[in-house]
């Protein structure tokens, strides 16, 4: 035993204990007749086999045979082919690969562990194995892989939206943007990943972004600007920015997603904030407007049949209060505004005390659900809006609305033939599709397809949300995120199925990350009628809406 000479075979033995310890692994040291010298004590703890199989002069033949016996065979790695071999077959086998030079194996225990083994022999014939517990690391690189893949996809995903998306973190550096961001700021991609927004905005504009920048960062609060830019090739653009805050506490980030309106409103060249312009009214009209309408129609008669109406809009929010005003006050129409349906309550009773009939009411999907049964209680027709699309949808559906119930035919009409008008059938749905998501990328995805499809949608983004919003807005159908707050995915559809009045009246889609068959049975257990995977294509959706609801989609998704 001339490489492991000692004068004390216990210093000899501690010093081996030591070194096991060190290396953080098992360690086996055999002799040339095939029997063990040393095995340190945290062998017992990655093999099972019993203690007294570890004592010196144990042949590795018996030791190895113990393993086999106790269930602790190894099961090869998933890159060779999986073999059944025999007790005295395995045994053999294991004892040759010890007898190598140089051997370094990664072998499966069960389904979640993972052994890594080194092997050496000795020019005098000893041999040396260090046997590992590497299922930690395995899991990580695993992880490390599927997150790979995941932001991979969520950068294709990114990278073909329409409209420009930017990521800064708390420095103000742009550490991601996708191919319409870098369009829109007229730089390659390489010139704005890293740099800071002083690099590339004007001192003014950057200090007002910082400033909402923080804001966010701090309240978590989503933020949504219009803003006049510059575009690099000279005329002045339009936008809406929408901003959010994702990530961790100490590692938040500001995610921006940008929407070039110019077409939509006026260049406030005056410089007042930018408006409604009344002579955009037809090209909204035609855009996003979701009535059969003649495009054609003169916009300028369109505000002249609806001024001086009267409207009273419901919105807790004073940012969504401030820029529905603008647009009502675009067209003309007499709006006073209240926030609470307590305050709705109150006004629509002295309303009706002075003989003061109001047109419409609209009511910020926000706003509490009493609010529509205020109105109709009152039996004037409500619309319901979304104040993220408030620039796009309001001025066109309030003159639609309004034109279809002319002042004189509501001043004539009985109070009891009154009718509550939301834009859909007075027993239909307030909106196509309710989305629970809560995580803001997959939220911009999900709007992104279903505006292109022409579907009146909402967004939850936790499961008592879902259910409130699925009781409110009679949505046909529920795209169902499984990984929700406060009740997940399967909580709250089996919430859904529980209140229901009519059993699976509403097609509830699960929407699942992995393709786990556990996932899917819980999903049918908890009432969904089918499941899709994320990531989410407008190929996915259509088919979904083909499948479930009456008729295919409105448009096909550009």
């Amino acid at each position: 035993m001339n490489d492991l000479a000692s004068a004390d075979a216990n210093i000899q033995t501690a010093m081996l204990e030591v070194i096991s310890e060190g290396v953080s692994g098992g360690l086996l040291v055999y002799d040339k007749n095939d029997q063990i010298v040393f095995a340190s004590q945290h062998l017992l703890s990655l093999l099972p086999v019993p203690k007294g199989f570890l004592a010196p002069g144990t042949r590795l033949r018996d030791f190895l045979g113990a393993v086999y016996d106790s269930g602790g065979r190894f099961v090869a790695d998933s890159t060779s082919p999986r073999r059944m071999l025999s007790r005295e077959d395995w045994v053999a086998e294991q004892i040759a690969t010890l007898w190598k030079e140089r051997a370094d194996t990664l072998e499966r225990r069960g389904t979640d562990r993972w052994l890594s083994f080194t092997k050496r022999r000795l020019p005098s014939g000893y041999g040396v194995s260090v046997i590992r517990d590497v299922s930690d690391h395995k899991k990580r690189e695993e992880q490390w892989r599927a997150d790979m893949e995941r932001v991979q996809i969520t950068e294709e995903v990114l990278d073909h939206l329409p409209f420009p998306i930017t990521v800064k973190d708390r420095n103000s550096t742009f550490v991601a943007v996708n191919k319409a961001a870098s369009r829109f700021l007229g730089l390659p991609v390489e010139a704005v990943l890293g740099h800071k927004g002083s690099d590339i905005h004007s001192a003014k504009l950057e200090e007002r972004l910082n400033g909402m920048n923080r804001q966010l960062l701090e309240t978590g609060a989503p933020v949504q600007l219009a803003e006049r830019v510059t575009r690099p090739d000279g005329p002045d653009a339009i936008i809406i920015a929408n901003k959010y805050r994702i990530g961790k506490p100490g590692r938040y980030y500001v995610v921006t997603a940008m929407e070039d309106i110019t077409a939509l409103v006026g260049t406030g060249d005056d410089g007042r904030e930018p408006v409604l312009s009344k002579d955009r009214l037809q090209v909204m009209d035609a855009t996003f407007g979701r009535h059969e309408r003649d495009v054609r129609t003169d916009p300028a008669r369109d505000i002249a049949d609806v001024t001086a109406r009267k409207v009273l809009l419901v919105s807790a929010d004073a940012q969504v209060e401030a820029e529905a005003s603008n647009v009502l006050a675009t067209l003309r129409l007499d709006t006073s505004s209240v926030s609470t349906a307590a305050e709705l309550r109150l006004f629509l009773q002295f309303a009706k005390d002075s003989r003061i009939r109001m047109d419409l009411i609209v009511i910020d999907v926000a706003s509490d659900a009493e609010c529509v049964e205020i109105a109709r209680q009152h039996g004037i027709p409500t619309f319901a809006i979304n104040g993220l699309e408030m620039m796009r949808e309001l001025a066109s559906n309030v003159v639609h609305l309004l034109k279809q119930k002319p002042a004189e035919a509501a001043e004539n009409m009985p109070e009891e033939d009154w009718q509550i008008d939301t834009g859909v059938n007075a027993d239909g749905p307030v909106i196509d599709i309710l989305v629970a998501e809560d995580n803001e990328v997959n939220q911009i995805v999900f709007s992104q397809i279903l505006e292109g499809f022409g579907y009146r949608y909402a967004i939850a983004t936790d499961g008592e949300e879902a259910v409130r919003m699925w009781g409110e807005l009679s949505p046909r159908l529920i795209l169902m995120d499984v990984t929700l707050p406060k009740l997940n995915g399967f909580e709250a559809s089996a919430r859904i199925r529980s209140l229901e009045t009519i059993d699976g009246s509403i097609p509830i889609i699960g929407v699942l990350a992995h393709p786990f068959d556990r996932d899917r049975d819980e999903c049918f257990a908890a009432g969904m009628n089918d499941v899709i995977l994320k990531p989410i294509s407008p190929e996915a959706l259509e088919a979904v809406f083909q499948a479930y609801l009456d008729i295919p989609v409105k448009r096909s998704y550009a």
